[in-house]
């Protein structure tokens, strides 16, 4: 009996896993209350699951906030940028729908693109911010660098969010109840499984530096 609680056990490793999840989902629910935080939020998320693929066996709690203070700045500075940006798009074409005369219709669809192109950076920009000790300027650049050098593992994180926000849409209560039962967290674990193995082969691009302190 006293061997199935070894820490080198595989089941004790899978339930300690999913404990972290489950903590580290409600540390993100919890911080992002307050909606600005959202981005910093996100970034300390991501540098506790790619840790847990790397078996590092973080402290969640002592980790996610050491992570979301160290970050808190370059993190929000990105998603209230990205958000103004998004808000802009989104109004546009709401504009070019409903406002302009129907021959203007096509107008929109060049927004769309702009809105994929911030997406797609989006999709790497916190993850970085998490791991790399740049400036916003480098995370931008490697952010784009990254999304087209792992063009299909961009396709599949906007195609996985945007369904998920389709979920959210059309089944509401269950893709909610999901979403703050472990949802973000496992979301946040799928991507990390590709994340952490970009941020392997392309080491030598971006600067790998983790913080192991």
């Amino acid at each position: 009996m006293s061997s199935f609680f070894n820490s080198n056990n595989p089941a004790m490793k899978f339930l300690t896993n999913v404990c972290n999840l489950l903590f580290v989902n409600l540390c993100f629910i919890i911080s992002c209350i307050p909606l600005f935080t959202i981005g910093a939020s996100i970034t300390a998320m991501f540098k506790i699951t790619i840790a847990i693929l790397a078996g590092d066996s973080p402290s969640v709690f002592k980790d996610y906030i050491r992570a979301f203070k160290e970050n808190f700045k370059k993190s929000t500075l990105v998603f209230i940028g990205s958000a103004l940006l998004i808000s802009l798009f989104v109004y546009e074409i709401y504009i070019a729908i409903y406002v302009l005369p129907q021959q203007f219709s096509w107008t929109q669809y060049p927004i769309y693109f702009f809105l994929i192109v911030i997406c797609s950076l989006l999709c790497y920009a916190f993850p970085l911010i998490g791991w790399f000790d740049e400036n916003l300027k480098e995370i931008i650049k490697n952010s784009a660098l990254l999304a087209i050098l792992n063009f299909p593992s961009t396709v599949f994180f906007i195609v996985t969010s945007a369904a998920v926000g389709l979920a959210m849409y059309q089944y509401t209560v269950i893709t909610a109840s999901l979403l703050l039962f472990m949802g973000f967290a496992l979301i946040a674990l799928l991507y990390s499984i590709f994340l952490k193995r970009i941020f392997e082969k392309n080491g030598a691009v971006i600067s790998y530096r983790p913080d192991k302190d």
